[in-house]
């Protein structure tokens, strides 16, 4: 089995439906999922569902750091199953970064993408892993009660990628050409906005939905290029196929640019639990060594993930990792975002139809970096 063959095999997904949602089950059978946007009203029954089936607090306690004393509990949803992205939390967790800050932290995969907002709404986990578009999304629903609290990747991983195979010299050369996607309107709206920077009409996008998943499309010759794929895993995926993939980050095609992985928190325990407060910060003070300990030594990065991410080669996770490792630098420091950018990428989501309303980010308070570690 080749390197490709086992990751389709083992996981089934890819950037774009991993962010969208859907279920494991349907993701590790390589179908796509449904929407990344949580796009419409909760379902208070189908979340009260969720939420009967998972639990979390921290005011639970149990075992003995290195300091002594017992340590508190913290319940942490991913976003999806474990993977490059996460290399600076299972670093901390390897590394006991989380204990020395006298935390038992409990890492949890979701059964749907968009359950990580759902929970830490409901106090049923403490954290979770989740994008800025979802929670700038997750804003219109007055069912989600989330704050972010740190960048986790503080750059957008999405991507066109182009085969080198197609004899396509920029993505000005796409018009007429089939490009791979899996579904989503996020996607369509970027390749048309990249179309229109190099003087294309949008009536040139050949965008067509790959039932089969975006890396088998390309290598098959499908498709010439795939909108969607993340840099640090689609784009090592093509290259390891011999594709020669020409890569195009969003953000350097008129995206504005956003923290693709953030840390969330219940923002109304935020202001009445003063035990929660604290969880929150040692949680991120352990997280940013781990996140600082993966970009200094890739290769222990790699030793903390591979036990947990299942259905990669190792060559192939390592290369993953590798070009992991520098996405995680924070030019302003571990976990900072600000509220100017992430208004910015608001109001382009509306302009680009993503989200139905215009968004006030400091209102409606959906980020507040004030348990970031001091510097």
């Amino acid at each position: 089995m080749t390197e490709h063959e086992s990751i389709v095999a083992g996981r089934g997904w890819n950037a774009r439906s991993r962010r969208r949602g859907g279920s494991v089950a349907a993701a590790a059978a390589g179908i796509r999922g449904t929407r990344r946007m949580i796009i419409g009203a909760l379902s208070v029954a189908a979340t009260l569902a969720i939420a009967a089936c998972s639990s979390g607090s921290s005011g639970s306690t149990g075992g003995n750091p290195s300091g002594g004393g017992s340590l508190a509990a913290a319940s942490v949803m991913l976003d999806w199953f474990p993977n490059p992205d996460h290399i600076g939390i299972y670093l901390a967790q390897k590394d006991g970064d989380f204990t020395a800050q006298g935390l038992r932290v409990t890492l949890e995969s979701p059964s749907d993408t968009t359950d990580a907002l759902k929970l830490v709404s409901l106090n049923k986990v403490d954290l979770a892993v989740s994008y800025e578009p979802t929670v700038i999304t997750s804003a219109a629903d007055p069912a989600y009660n989330v704050t972010a609290v740190a960048a986790l990747i503080p750059t957008a991983l999405d991507t066109l990628i182009i085969s080198g195979k197609a004899g396509i010299a920029n993505p000005g050369g796409l018009a007429g050409k089939t490009v791979g996607t899996s579904g989503d309107s996020e996607s369509a709206a970027i390749y048309k906005l990249i179309l229109s920077r190099y003087g294309l009409s949008p009536a040139k996008a050949n965008l067509v939905t790959v039932n089969e998943g975006l890396i088998p499309a390309m290598i098959s010759g499908k498709v010439q290029a795939i909108i969607g794929g993340y840099r640090n895993v689609e784009a090592v995926q093509l290259r390891s196929e011999g594709l020669d993939p020409k890569v195009y980050p969003v953000t350097e095609e008129g995206v504005p640019n956003y923290d693709e992985l953030v840390i969330v928190a219940n923002k109304s325990r935020l202001a009445s639990d003063a035990s929660y407060r604290t969880t929150v910060r040692k949680f991120l003070a352990g997280l940013a060594k781990g996140t600082a300990a993966a970009q200094a030594d890739p290769a222990a990065a790699y030793a903390a993930l591979a036990p947990v991410a299942k259905g990669y080669s190792p060559s192939l996770l390592k290369q993953m990792v590798d070009g992991t490792a520098p996405l995680l630098a924070n030019p302003a420091g571990f976990g900072e975002m600000t509220g100017t950018a992430w208004q910015s990428f608001a109001t382009w989501m509306n302009t680009a139809g993503l989200i139905t309303k215009p968004v006030n980010v400091a209102k409606v308070g959906l980020l507040n970096t004030s348990f970031l570690p001091k510097p």
